[in-house]
């Protein structure tokens, strides 16, 4: 009998060693989670990635897209909860690997939270997608025509005498009002911080002169705000990429290569006009779906 348990352990043990075996050279066995925080283009994003990983690879892909925060979904990723998700060069930079040196380009930026996050966590990046969703001053169009803006630096006779609008903390974030003031020599007469839905309302109905939006938001073409654009490179590049967990470079290569084939394919543009569909209540996977299929990603 105990002979007949011994085999039976060493069966079960080859058993299993075959089965993880196969699940490494990509059988079919295998479950990718992709998660995304509960933002527009988040959300696209990720299921974007969902589409692609269960049509051009092997694997199953589910996805997730109510984490509240990148830092939670790094948290995520760190007790092996998720395998994927979309993310912002620029928010890295700043928030998981607290960088605080000089600025970078757009492609420094993108190598340096690769590395750091290979050197830290063992995650690796995909390619930039291309966009890149960073802090732009935008007016009114009226505002733009009377004062004759057209760049960032424009707003320097005015400021003294306008108010600005900006995110939560915006106005002490060194990364933001007080690095912007002092990279380009502007004060503004006021500064409000406020949740960033409420910007738009804020400068639509006149209540501030200039805000501070997010480059790939709808809400900027449908409000028919001008962007200012940042002639003086103070903020850095908030480029959209996937970071995927070691265990899937290390197991499943096919995926980050899957991942990569969306490297440079989404302008900032095209981007927004994508959130614009999201914020108008069209089903994200319905959208990830078309832009693929446009764009020749999916037969």
């Amino acid at each position: 009998m105990r002979r007949i348990l011994i085999g039976l352990g060493i069966l079960m043990v080859l058993t299993g060693a075959v089965w993880a075996s196969g699940q490494a050279e990509g059988d079919g066995s295998a479950t990718i989670r992709v998660a995304a925080q509960d933002v527009n283009e988040m959300v696209i994003l990720a299921n974007m990635a969902q589409i692609m990983i269960q049509e051009k690879t092997p694997y199953d892909a589910t996805v997730n897209t109510s984490f509240n925060g990148s830092s939670v979904l790094h948290q995520a990723m760190e007790s092996n909860e998720i395998d994927v998700y979309p993310t912002w060069t620029g928010t890295q930079l700043t928030g998981i690997l607290r960088y605080e040196g000089p600025q970078m380009s757009a492609e420094d930026t993108w190598q340096y939270v690769k590395d750091g996050f290979e050197e830290q966590f063992g995650y690796t990046w995909s390619e930039p997608l291309g966009f890149n969703n960073t802090y732009i001053m935008v007016v009114r169009a009226e505002t733009a025509q009377e004062y004759g803006l057209e760049v960032a630096s424009d707003l320097a006779p005015y400021a003294p005498d306008w108010t600005l609008a900006g995110d939560e903390n915006f106005d002490i974030r060194p990364d933001a009002y007080p690095g912007w003031s002092e990279h380009y020599g502007i004060e503004f007469k006021e500064v409000l911080p406020m949740q960033y839905g409420l910007i738009y309302r804020a400068i639509d109905a006149g209540e501030v002169d200039v805000a501070a939006a997010y480059s790939t938001d709808s809400r900027i073409a449908r409000l028919g705000l001008v962007m200012l654009p940042d002639d003086k490179e103070f903020f850095p590049a908030y480029n959209g990429a996937y970071v995927i967990a070691d265990e899937i470079v290390a197991d499943y290569s096919d995926v980050i290569d899957t991942l990569n084939s969306l490297g440079g394919a989404i302008s900032t543009e095209e981007m927004s006009a994508l959130n614009a569909r999201y914020d108008d209540g069209e089903e994200p996977d319905a959208i990830a779906r078309e832009w693929l299929t446009d764009n020749g990603y999916l037969d």
